[in-house]
């Protein structure tokens, strides 16, 4: 796997071993080709495993075995896949994880027909927890993940919004945000600490928790979007500017550039043009729409982390493989929020 050595420094290279090992079982031998080699492939590319880990982590942070949070976390690794697939359909993204786009590389019908298929094998592989966790968890989870798609759409569709024209707040930003990436962030969490045998109490503190560090994620995410490298970053630098994409960079720019200024940004959108995106990434330095980004992303770091230090988890002060745990999930969150890549 790719990120190998970045997992390792992380501490998560158990969690990322565990998950490799099993996910290739849901799909191994299985035809036809069209549907699985697309999918072994995007899978094969690698990526941060950070759902999965995050997920089997929680587990284990609440004091339950890996193992039954294990098709919770394949599952959502699924879900995460099958909405990239999707999404980079839907914004015509030319790379994936330092690769040509399943769409550009098969065509947009197999493409989208294995979007389907990881959606579809991340509930076939949900069914194992009815006998690992009993009816009443199972269903839980299965309750999580079926808001999870909706709450997804409706944030696809808030940004979908926008690219057509649409005006949008900070705080609606901060809302498509919050749908499209903290809430995968709060259930892989959450869903881990119900597997793991948590109180739903504590794993809704778990998962508010990960909602707002997926916040801070997706900020930074974009901040790298563009001030990173093509080959560091996996991703044509600028795409986000390009595709018209809301985020806190551009809405906070158009909100104080001047009307010259907005007509070189609106040139830009739907159009990749890198020396005119380049111009586009001055004003955000000049206005300090990146600065303030990074601000409004250590802010919502800050509030998560705070949240799972405070958590009371069983045996708090004699649980110290607990305790390390927490400082483990801390020094995660830090990790991808402050991230280069």
């Amino acid at each position: 796997m790719k990120s190998s050595n970045r997992n390792q420094n992380l501490g998560i290279e158990s969690y990322v071993t565990i998950f490799e090992d099993a996910y290739k079982k849901n799909i191994e031998g299985r035809e036809p080709d069209t549907l699985y080699k697309p999918i072994f492939d995007l899978l094969g590319r690698g990526g941060k495993r950070l759902r999965p880990s995050l997920c089997l982590m929680a587990c284990e942070l609440v004091g339950g075995e890996i193992k039954k949070a294990l098709p919770t976390a394949i599952c959502i690794e699924f879900f995460h896949n099958f909405s990239l697939v999707h999404d980079d359909i839907e914004d015509d993204s030319k790379l994936r994880r330092g690769e040509p786009t399943l769409h550009v590389k098969y065509g947009v019908p197999i493409a989208l027909n294995a979007g389907d298929g990881l959606y579809g094998l991340c509930f076939e592989v949900l069914k194992e927890n009815r006998g690992l966790l009993g009816v009443e968890r199972a269903w839980m989870i299965f309750e999580e993940i079926a808001e999870l798609c909706v709450v997804l759409a409706e944030g696809q569709a808030m940004d979908l919004m926008y690219r057509d024209g649409r005006a949008m707040s900070e705080s609606e930003v901060i809302e498509t945000l919050r749908k499209k990436t903290g809430q995968l962030f709060a259930v892989s969490a959450k869903c881990g600490a119900i597997a793991g045998g948590a109180p739903y109490e504590v794993a809704e503190v778990l998962g508010s928790a990960w909602e707002d560090i997926g916040i801070a994620f997706q900020i930074r995410d974009d901040i790298l979007n563009v001030v990173g490298g093509d080959a560091k970053y996996g991703k044509r630098i600028g795409e986000d500017i390009a595709e018209g994409k809301p985020t806190l960079l551009l809405i906070n720019c158009l909100e104080h550039c001047e009307a010259r200024e907005k007509e070189k940004i609106y040139e830009c959108l739907h159009n990749y043009n890198k020396a005119k995106i380049e111009e586009v990434v001055n004003l955000f330095r000049k206005y300090g729409s990146i600065d303030y980004s990074e601000e409004i992303a250590m802010r919502y770091l800050r509030c998560g982390t705070d949240k799972i230090r405070k958590m009371y988890i069983k045996g708090d002060g004699k649980n110290k493989k607990g305790e390390e745990i927490k400082e483990k999930m801390v020094a995660l969150a830090e990790y991808f929020v402050k991230r280069e890549r």
